[in-house]
């Protein structure tokens, strides 16, 4: 038996947003459409993500655009093929021309790769020590072989003596001048190839390198206009489409983390407070769609125009999020039957009724963002201190509030985004003049390991590329073949990208405070509200009271923490008096 279908009067429950590319990309999108270039694991990460899980989901994108990310890193995984596919190529013809120099070469890189890696650096700095004098030795003796055998060809040329006599002394004829200008350029041309085939190999992989910077310098350099890369298959294009409206919705389908693509839980806390009258027996009835509607109005007034200039909290929003269990029927409601991947946008009337009936399938919060933009510092008479600045992270509240079984659930859960790779940032920071010398500096580092893997950077690349639609449609067929499917996003491409632990002081210094700001605003909202409902709140004042720092639970007075003084007031009042909510969370 299936599901009920949604009818077909007034505006639909759950649809597909629209998206509309935006004219030039924010610092965010710019930053992660360069980073494939840089990290081609992020590249891999994110296409096996996003395009080869066709049916799945994408969390909703916080502060920047999924679909040109995708687009980029599809395209760095092409440059990234011909580069080693020309890599490879000149091997082939130094295999042809020179095998023993070319294997001999190969096999020092193999040495050189292997001492650097991660598994020798493990071994005692002695054994270290002993691999590498044994490489020098083996690389001298090659080299002062390959030196004696030419220096001792060419004083046996000088004498003039014959290089072909038998062993009884007869020499026959001599050869003809033309035969030995021959065979001197011959051994000419032999020192020549090894030399000519290590400058065709730096030249493919620093033009290559400058290629890729050259793109992060010009079409991802700030106030460009955007232009996505385009993409050969269809079916990539089509994926790449419903992935562009799915970022843009409400809802976040995810079994593992309802709260994914907004970062790594700070704070936390629940409280189910009965919802007892001051005075008597009985409960009181509240509306839960107004309390949620108090709430949102409390930390929308963060940036109330009423408030002095440094005051306000310019760019504090609250938007309406759902968190949405993955696993589900073909037929489900939330699964759009056009594109069978689930639907992302609950209307109003929609959210109205999650708020109403709360149950697991879809649960409603109240997502309080203050985004990594800054503000502007005045001075008095109006001259600018300080532009807005970017402070890196971006702090996210989500608060639901349900009412059941005569009781209020009221849960917090504070997450920050931390900034995005500093390796990322090289979009900002490479002047395009330096492009040469960047891509030549990273060239010389990589190049004995481009040398020896190159052929197997191509094999994996082009096995990844040839099976892209085919792990599409292979992944569109496990969601066909049975009842139930994970629809849910695996995890984030902005998390991937993003610097963890947040290590700048002031960040943290940052995420704690906005984290704070938002817990009080919550906690004195609800409290006034109950108050004014006639419900008793010391319940719930007790529970606000008590307050977790670090797995150590301190209630009222003030405690010392390692150098950090934390003041916890106890809010319990007389019935009728004023009330306080003080106290620090963690």
């Amino acid at each position: 038996m299936g599901y009920p279908q949604q009818g077909n009067q007034g505006a639909p429950l759950l649809s597909m947003p629209a998206y509309q590319p935006a004219g030039t990309w924010n610092d965010t999108t710019r930053r992660l459409c360069g980073a494939p270039y840089l990290d081609p694991d992020f590249a891999n990460a994110t296409i096996r993500e996003v395009v080869e899980s066709e049916r799945k989901a994408v969390p909703p994108s916080y502060g920047f655009d999924l679909d040109p990310v995708v687009r980029h890193c599809l395209r760095a995984r092409r440059l990234l093929l011909i580069r080693y596919a020309m890599v490879t190529g000149v091997l082939v013809v130094g295999l042809c021309l020179s095998p023993l120099a070319t294997v001999a070469w190969l096999g020092l890189c193999a040495v050189v790769v292997g001492l650097r890696s991660s598994t020798v650096r493990e071994l005692p700095r002695s054994f270290r020590l002993a691999g590498i004098t044994v490489v020098v030795v083996l690389a001298l003796c090659l080299l002062g072989s390959f030196l004696l055998s030419v220096v001792l060809g060419s004083v046996v040329d000088s004498l003039g003596l014959p290089s072909g006599q038998d062993g009884f002394g007869d020499y026959g004829d001599s050869a003809p001048a033309v035969d030995d200008a021959f065979a001197d350029g011959l051994r000419g041309l032999v020192l020549l190839v090894p030399i000519g085939l290590a400058g065709a190999m730096f030249l493919v992989l620093f033009l290559s390198r400058r290629h890729a910077y050259g793109i992060l310098t010009t079409e991802l350099a700030p106030g460009v206009t955007a232009v996505a890369p385009r993409v050969g298959s269809s079916r990539v294009e089509w994926r790449l489409g419903v992935v562009a409206a799915m970022q843009r919705g409400n809802i976040c389908v995810q079994d593992i983390d309802p709260f994914a693509g907004a970062g790594w839980r700070e704070h936390s806390w629940s409280f189910a407070t009965t919802l007892k009258p001051k005075n008597g027996d009985g409960r009181v009835a509240i509306d839960s769609l107004a309390l949620n509607q108090r709430v949102h109005d409390a930390v929308v007034g963060l940036r109330d125009q009423r408030l002095r200039d440094g005051e306000r909290i310019p760019n504090v929003y609250v938007v309406p999020y759902v968190a949405a269990d993955g696993n589900r029927r073909s037929d489900d409601p939330l699964i759009d039957p056009q594109t069978r991947t689930p639907r992302t946008l609950a209307s109003t009337e929609t959210i109205a009724a999650i708020v109403g009936s709360p149950q697991g399938g879809l649960r409603h919060y109240l997502r309080a963002v203050v985004p990594a933009n800054g503000k502007e510092i005045f001075t008095p008479d109006g001259r600018l201190v300080l532009p807005a600045q970017d402070s890196g992270i971006g702090v996210t509240a989500f608060v639901h509030l349900a009412v059941e079984g005569g009781m209020l659930y009221t849960e917090f859960v504070s997450t920050v985004m931390p900034q995005v790779n500093p390796l990322y940032h090289l979009v900002d920071n490479l002047r395009p003049e330096r492009v040469p010398y960047h891509a030549a500096v990273d060239t010389m580092l990589s190049f004995l390991r481009d040398n020896l893997l190159g052929p197997v950077y191509l094999a994996r690349l082009g096995w990844d590329t040839l099976r892209l639609t085919g792990r599409m449609a292979r992944s569109a067929r496990r969601a066909d073949d049975f009842r139930f499917y994970d629809y849910g996003a695996d995890f984030s491409v902005r998390e991937l990208a993003a610097q963890r632990p947040t290590v700048n002081f002031m960040q943290i210094l940052d995420a704690e405070k906005y984290i704070k700001l938002l817990d009080r605003v919550v906690t004195d909202t609800v409290l006034e509200y109950l108050d004014e409902q006639g419900v008793d709140t010391t319940e719930f004042q007790s529970a606000v009271t008590n307050v977790s720092i670090d797995n150590a639970t301190f209630i009222g007075g003030q405690q010392n923490f390692g150098s950090r003084n934390v003041n916890v007031q106890n809010t319990s009042a007389p019935a009728g008096q004023p009330r306080t909510t003080g106290g620090s969370r963690g």
